[in-house]
C-alpha cells in the first residue's frame, strides 16, 4: 500500500472515531532499526526526536510538502526533520535558542569531502601536539576535568580556532564538543552534568568498581587520541552526505520560534507564507534541560561565562527557572482547559509548578503565531508532542495546543498516537513528577 493510502486510512478512521490512531513508527520503519542512517549519530543530545517519524511523512510525494518546496522546524533541536527534509527532495529552515543545537544542524547537513576533512585533522592534531600552553585555573571548569585534560582540551580549542574554511571549523567544533563529556568525570548515563560517584553504588559491586576505574583512567586520559576517533566516525558520517540531492539545502535562520529571521545573524523576517510543511517537536512543560545538559559543552564552545549561559537559558521555552518575583505573578493562557489546571494549582499553593507550565503555554501560542504566519494556505503542520504531569495534575499539552491552533481556523485532520520505548524525555525533577509515555502526533492543515 501507498504511503498516502496509508494517510488517508488514518485520515478516515480519525473522523469515524474522534479517537487518536494507535501507531508504532519503529514498526512501520523497520530498517532504522538495524543500521545508521546518514549523520543521525553524529553528536549526543538530550530527548532527539525519532527520525522515523518525519521519514515517514516525507516519503510521501507532495502529500504534505512538493519535492523542492520549504519544510521548517521551529524548534529544530540537532536537525533531524532538516536532515530528512533534505534526504527526501525538500529545502529546510530551522530555528533553535540553544548554540550548540544549531552547531549540530549546520553539521548534521553540510557535506564535506572526505579527503578535505583528514588533510585538516591532521594539521590540528599536529598544532595541539607542539602546543605546550597552560590553560589558567578555572575553579568552575577544574571540578570536572583533570588538568592534564584540561590542557589538552584547550590546545585543541586554539588548534581549531586556527581552521580557516567555516564549514570545516564547524566540523571540527561539533567533533570536540563531542569529546567534552567522555573525558570529564560527569556520570555518562545522566543527561545534565553530575559527577561520577563510586558511593552511589554498593560496596564491592562491579558498577562502583567500574565507576572507580573509569575516574582513575580519566586522570591522564589521551585526549587527542579520542578526539581524532570520534573525527574519523564523524568524517564517515558526514561522507554519507555525498549523495543526496544537492539541488536542495538546509539553513538554520533563528534562534528564536517566536521571531523566525531570513537568516540567523540578520533581523528581517520570514516572508508570511513562504513554507509548505512545518514539522517540529516542541519542547515539554519542565521537561528537559537542554542548555543545563549542554552547559560543558558550552564552555568549551566559548561560552564561558556563567551569567551568559544562564542568559541563553532564559530564552528557552519551557524552562524552569524562575525569579520568586516572576512566580507570584498570576497566568492565565486564554485556553479554558489549561486555565482550569492552572487554578487547581493555584488552590494548593503551587504557584511555581502554575508559572512553569503558565508561561510555557503562552511562549508556545508565540511561536505558534509565527510558524501559522509563515505557512502557506493549504500548508500543513505536524506536531509531535507528549502530555505531562505537574504536581500530580494532568497537563494535557496536546489537547491545549490543538484547541489553540484550531481557534486560529487550522483544520485538524487527525491525530496519531505512538507509545515510546525510551523514558529519556522527561528529567525527573521530584516526587510528582513522571515520564512521558506516549508521543501524540498533530496534524493540521491551514
Amino acid at each position: 500500500m501507498l504511503v498516502e493510502e496509508v494517510f488517508e486510512g488514518y485520515k478516515r478512521q480519525f473522523i469515524e472515531t474522534g479517537e487518536p490512531v494507535s501507531v508504532n513508527f519503529r514498526t512501520l520503519v523497520p530498517d532504522m532499526k538495524s543500521k545508521e542512517r546518514f549523520t543521525h549519530l553524529i553528536h549526543s543530545y538530550p530527548a532527539k526526536l525519532l527520525c522515523n517519524i518525519p521519514y515517514y511523512f516525507l516519503s510521501t510525494t507532495d502529500l504534505f510538502c512538493p519535492y523542492e518546496g520549504f519544510v521548517l522546524d521551529p524548534f529544530s533541536g540537532t536537525g533531524t526533520v532538516l536532515l530528512e527534509a533534505i534526504a527526501s527532495g525538500r529545502n529546510a529552515y530551522g530555528a533553535d535558542a540553544n548554540p550548540l543545537a544549531i552547531l549540530i544542524s549546520k553539521v548534521k547537513t553540510t557535506y564535506i569531502p572526505k579527503d578535505e576533512l583528514l588533510d585538516t585533522l591532521s594539521a590540528i592534531l599536529t598544532r595541539a601536539r607542539r602546543d605546550h600552553s597552560v590553560f589558567p585555573p578555572d575553579e568552575m571548569i577544574g571540578e570536572w576535568f583533570s588538568e592534564s585534560t584540561i590542557n589538552q582540551l584547550h590546545r585543541l580549542e586554539v588548534s581549531i580556532g586556527k581552521v580557516r574554511k567555516a564549514k570545516q571549523k564547524d566540523f571540527f567544533l561539533l567533533c570536540f564538543s563531542n569529546l567534552i563529556k567522555k573525558v570529564s568525570f560527569a556520570d555518562p548515563t545522566i543527561s545534565v552534568p553530575v559527577k561520577l560517584n563510586p558511593n552511589r553504588f554498593a560496596e564491592g559491586s562491579e558498577r562502583r568498581e567500574s565507576a572507580q576505574f573509569r575516574l582513575k583512567t580519566l586522570q591522564d586520559v589521551d585526549v587527542y587520541d579520542k578526539f581524532e576517533s570520534i573525527c574519523m566516525l564523524n568524517i564517515a558520517r558526514v561522507d554519507s552526505l555525498k549523495d543526496l540531492d544537492k539541488r536542495v539545502s538546509a539553513e538554520v535562520i533563528s534562534n528564536d520560534a517566536r521571531n523566525l529571521t531570513r537568516h540567523l545573524t540578520g533581523g528581517e523576517l520570514l516572508d508570511d507564507g513562504s513554507v509548505d510543511l512545518i514539522f517540529t517537536s516542541p519542547p515539554y512543560a519542565g521537561a528537559q534541560k537542554y542548555i543545563r545538559a549542554s552547559r560543558l559543552n558550552l564552555y568549551w564552545l566559548g561560552t564561558k561565562e556563567s551569567a551568559a549561559i544562564r542568559g541563553l537559558n532564559d530564552k528557552n521555552i519551557g524552562r524552569e527557572d524562575y525569579h520568586r518575583a516572576q512566580t507570584l505573578q498570576r497566568i492565565e493562557t486564554g485556553i479554558s482547559a489549561a486555565d482550569a489546571v492552572l487554578e487547581n494549582l493555584y488552590s494548593k499553593g503551587k504557584a511555581e509548578r502554575a508559572c512553569i507550565v503558565g508561561t510555557y503555554l503562552n511562549e508556545m501560542k508565540a511561536a505558534l503565531d509565527e510558524s501559522y504566519r509563515v505557512l502557506k494556505s493549504g500548508g500543513y503542520m505536524i506536531l509531535v508532542i507528549g502530555n505531562n504531569t505537574v504536581s500530580g495534575i494532568s497537563f494535557n499539552t496536546q489537547d491545549y495546543l490543538t484547541t489553540y491552533l484550531q481557534s486560529k481556523g487550522m483544520h485538524l485532520e487527525f491525530k496519531l498516537i505512538d507509545d515510546i520505548k525510551s523514558y529519556g524525555l522527561m528529567t525527573k525533577r521530584n516526587k510528582t513528577a513522571n515520564t512521558i509515555s506516549s508521543e501524540w502526533v498533530l496534524v493540521l492543515k491551514k
